[in-house]
């Protein structure tokens, strides 16, 4: 394998080449040392509901299978046939108890044996008996799908420390997929996660927010590979604006910020809850509650009902969230009952543009059966409205783009601590793309 020129890489400074956002090269090395053997997202559980579910991932020219058996197990394989490399399914679906090439006919039990080649008594030079499709690693964490095209890479479990105990309180793996958008922007994978993985931009790009966000109270953390930041143990709780406005507690209205705060996470809370919050203005919190106290039992209530387990959370988690990123592309808001998560991948092998899913996860409802929400891409995210603060993320994400592939931009100065996160997530890819045995 070929290694990463200097010139690709981190700095002990922490200066960040643009040339990892823009060049090709880069991102060929990125395929050969990064993706092709790292732990990624390929699909909920819940896709796969039955034998022969199966889900497509895609990344760069690699595709795979990811397969629910006659037995029930998961399996995964790469997309290709055995006989001349056709590959045998396209999205998601279900086969029809077992996986035939559309070119030839030859046929695969579910767990990936070949069982069937039309007129095999020609192929004297092949041992069917003996053949299989090429297995891929698959392993299952909160409800999410994982593979690794590499057979020595660690289990995933390791891989993932210490997030299983962070996230257990949430019980990821109960939650089930409300919604499935996915869409095409003009930016390097790397960039669209990095919008996602800070809150220093929020002042600048989102400055319409500050007047229910405090920006400023925000810790970050990075572990091994992975990160958070938000209103972690220690940091400050309070129904304020950002202190960037200056303003004094006279100058403000709590019950406003609190409308704001649940109404800019409308995704994260239900009709219900926001509604909890016109009550609770208009009646009062009860004496000896603030209003933000008031409002998190309230929620933790109505979570209750709805058979959440709350039991874990402390209160001010009713009304905060674990902003998770997963290495070395997942990133997003985790709530007591509720997530909306980002996965990213390059767009084909090109190095400017990349798919973002954008996934909203949800405790299951007691009545009526989940059923899979629908697929929707948006080749031109222009297609849809996603609300003002995501339409601003993709219309700034095209312009970083833009200006990084510019003669006059030759990296990134990182704000060490509340970029932290971007400035680690380099590191560990710079471990892939030069340790023989990286651990993230």
């Amino acid at each position: 394998m070929s290694m990463a020129s200097p010139e690709f890489l981190t700095r002990d400074d922490g200066f960040v080449p643009a040339a990892r956002y823009t060049s090709a090269e880069f991102a060929d090395l990125e395929f050969e040392r990064l993706w092709a053997r790292v732990w990624q997202i390929a699909c909920r559980e819940e896709e796969l509901g039955g034998p022969g579910a199966f889900v497509e991932y895609a990344i760069g020219d690699d595709s795979i299978l990811v397969v629910r058996g006659a037995d029930g197990a998961i399996r995964a394989f790469h997309n290709t046939c055995l006989h001349r490399g056709t590959r045998l399914a396209d999205g998601a679906g279900t086969f029809d108890e077992c996986i035939r090439c559309p070119f030839h006919a030859w046929t695969y039990a579910l767990d990936g044996r070949l069982v069937d080649i039309v007129d095999r008594d020609d192929f004297t030079n092949v041992a069917g008996d003996q053949l299989t499709l090429q297995p891929v690693r698959a392993e299952c964490f909160a409800g999410f799908v994982f593979v690794n095209m590499d057979p020595g890479a660690p289990p995933l479990l390791d891989f993932l420390d210490p997030l299983p105990e962070l996230l257990a309180p949430f019980n990821l793996h109960r939650m089930r997929l409300r919604s499935y958008l996915t869409t095409v922007v003009d930016a390097n994978w790397k960039a669209v996660v990095d919008a996602f993985n800070e809150g220093y931009h929020v002042q600048g790009l989102h400055s319409q927010i500050l007047p229910w966000t405090d920006d400023v109270s925000i810790a970050y953390e990075q572990f091994n590979g992975h990160a958070r930041y938000g209103r972690l143990p220690g940091a400050r709780r309070e129904l304020r604006p950002s202190p960037r406005l200056g303003l004094a507690p006279g100058d403000y209205d709590e019950g406003e910020i609190l409308a704001g705060l649940v109404a800019g996470l409308g995704g994260a809370f239900l009709a219900d809850e926001r509604a909890a919050v016109s009550q609770l203005r208009a009646s009062g919190p009860p004496p000896g509650q603030t209003l933000l106290d008031a409002y998190q039992a309230r929620r933790r209530e109505l979570l209750a009902a709805r058979g959440v387990a709350v039991s874990g959370f402390a209160a001010e988690q009713m009304t905060s969230a674990e902003d998770v990123y997963w290495f070395p592309n997942l990133v997003g808001p985790i709530y007591p009952g509720s997530a909306l998560l980002f996965r990213v991948r390059p767009y084909g092998r090109d190095p400017n543009r990349s798919l973002k899913d954008t996934w909203v996860l949800e405790w299951p409802r007691a009545e009526g059966e989940w059923t899979m929400p629908e697929r929707r891409f948006y080749a031109d995210w222009r297609e849809r409205d996603w609300g003002l603060i995501t339409e601003q993320d993709y219309e700034n994400l095209a312009n970083v783009q833009h200006g990084m592939r510019s003669r006059g931009c030759d990296g990134l100065r990182l704000n060490p601590r509340q970029e932290g996160n971007i400035l680690q997530m380099h590191k560990v890819i710079d471990r892939y793309l030069g340790a023989s045995e990286p651990s993230a």
